[in-house]
């Protein structure tokens, strides 16, 4: 017996077939189907190009040359559901239904602790559907009711193969019964009455349902897999819970981003990016994120106290809303927050998501008396986690620990002895508001005495570029200036061909000297890269 999932004994079936856990709670409940028998209103295809039609009263799949496994997805997510239908598949494919599975928004990298508890990454793409895949397979193989993870952890969580009846279950040929009940973090299946697994994972609470269509080889097919009677219990209706996270919103907020994001979903901005946006002023960081259209991007730092005046913060934004306390929806807040997995008072769930590199920005609606988001506890977890700082329109306690933190600095509206009350979390990463800015999920985040910039992912490249620039002309210029060399109204109109040799020139003099990358400078040395 694989570790992680029991094979019921054949004498519960009855007990089984009757309903059982989430079933049993639901029996009053009617039964909706998920597929009306005419259209296929209410689904949508994720990840492939096969083909899906409707055929009578069957909803069909047929393969398509040299696609790879596509999804037909339910438009609506599930959490505590029981799902049966009936499914009828070419002996030469196999296929599965997804459960509780997620749709990539953008590429994402993918964490996770292998069968041997190290770390694993994997990269999603686009549009690939990921999680629990319920097996339909042939009746050689021998797996069908087992639990696949789909496109993220790559290996069968729970299998039947080694249980001579839940192995046999399946017909090739015929039309075979399925019945998944998922119930917190409990997964168990059934093929023709058969109990098959009973798997306890965490790792999703909630997600479409999806039918597949195998990828198969350029010489292949086509062949067809049928499911009929498609019809769902489920505990919600498949109503959308508050959103405590949510890739798709993140996605939103970064739509012209086209380089590697975080698992959810949030740009990925390049270690050396941060590193060199240090350097940027915050009026030039204001002045090209403005010229480009993003006008509600700077907080002035009156009414903030900071940490650490003379260090700048630097990061990726991962944002948290917060507003008074409102209990009916804190409660549903909380509910959710602990079906997927985490853990303790909702004020900690944004430090667990923390990564090296982010900046926590929170939206504490100017509370400080009994508005203190953090004391030296979770100071210390937050720049453990991303060693780095916090931009919090709220209060702090514990301020003398907290400046114990070293290398941690904070924008806080003022310290207060009292502790977090009538508050409660509303979302995490989505757009909040700091002052006269808006924050999204994904930004980066330039924080000096001054004030605060957020830079949207796609430009900061652009900001720190034109910004290194801008500084390698203004330092030649008020050199030659000292000179005596040429006159401010030389400097400040249109740069003569004779003044940008010059400025060649002392770039390639002093390129080991200069506050900006030797790469960068030789780029910019490029007469095909720049017109000097």
């Amino acid at each position: 017996m694989n570790r992680g999932w029991i094979v019921w004994p054949v004498v519960v079936l009855v007990l089984m077939a009757t309903g059982s856990g989430v079933a049993r709670s639901q029996d009053r409940d009617p039964w909706v189907p998920l597929f009306d028998g005419k259209t296929l209103a209410g689904w949508s295809v994720h990840s492939g190009f096969a083909k899906y039609h409707v055929e009578g009263d069957e909803l069909v799949g047929t393969t398509v040359k040299g696609s790879p496994n596509t999804f037909l997805c339910t438009d609506r997510e599930y959490g505590d559901f029981v799902l049966e239908f009936e499914v009828k598949v070419d002996p030469r494919l196999n296929s599965g239904v997804q459960v509780r599975s997620q749709i990539a928004p953008a590429e994402m990298a993918f964490v996770f602790a292998g069968r041997d508890g190290r770390p694993q990454s994997v990269v999603i793409p686009a549009d690939r559907v990921y999680g629990y895949q319920i097996e339909i397979a042939t009746e050689k193989a021998g797996s069908s009711g087992s639990i696949y993870d789909e496109a993220r952890r790559g290996f069968m969580l729970a299998s039947t193969t080694s249980d001579p009846v839940a192995s046999k279950a399946f017909k090739d040929g015929q039309w075979n019964k399925y019945r998944i009940e998922c119930q917190g973090d409990r997964i168990r299946t059934w093929v023709n009455d058969v109990p098959c697994v009973d798997l306890r994972d965490s790792m999703t609470a909630r997600g479409v349902i999806g039918l597949q269509v195998h990828g198969i080889g350029n010489e292949e097919g086509p062949y067809k897999v049928r499911w009929r009677n498609i019809r769902v219990q489920a505990a919600d209706g498949g109503i959308e819970p508050p959103a405590i996270s949510c890739p798709l919103r993140v996605l939103q907020c970064t739509p012209k981003w086209t380089g590697p994001r975080m698992a959810d979903g949030r740009p990925k901005v390049s270690d050396e990016l941060l590193k060199r946006m240090r350097n940027v002023p915050i009026t030039m960081a204001w002045s090209i994120v403005t010229n480009a259209g993003y006008r509600n991007c700077y907080e002035t730092a009156m009414g903030w106290q900071i940490l650490r005046p003379d260090e700048a913060i630097v990061g990726r934004v991962l944002t948290a809303q917060y507003m008074p306390m409102q209990t009916d929806y804190n409660r549903a807040i909380m509910d959710h927050g602990h079906a997927e997995g985490r853990l303790g008072n909702s004020n900690s769930w944004p430090i667990d998501m923390l990564q090296k590199g982010d900046v926590y920005v929170a939206d504490g609606f100017g509370k400080v008396v009994d508005g203190t988001l953090i004391g030296d506890n979770l100071a210390n977890a937050i720049y453990a986690n991303s060693g780095n700082g916090v931009i919090f329109d709220a209060g702090v306690r514990d301020l003398e620990g907290i400046e114990q933190v070293e290398g941690f600095n904070a924008w806080h509206k003022g310290a207060d002895p009292s502790y977090l009350k009538e508050v409660m979390l509303s979302a995490i990463n989505v757009p909040i508001r700091i002052g006269r800015a808006v924050a999204c999920p994904g930004d980066v985040v330039l924080a000096k005495r001054e004030g605060i910039v957020f830079i949207p992912a796609h430009l900061a490249e652009k900001v720190v570029t034109e910004s290194e620039a801008i500084t390698l002309r203004d330092m030649f210029g008020h050199q030659r200036l000292r000179e005596g060399k040429y006159t401010p109204g030389q400097i400040d109109s249109r740069w003569t061909p004779e003044i940008r040799e010059d400025f060649r020139g002392w770039l390639k003099k002093n390129i080991n000297e200069l506050p900006v990358p030797r790469q960068v400078i030789e780029e910019m040395l490029d007469p095909k890269a720049r017109n000097w």
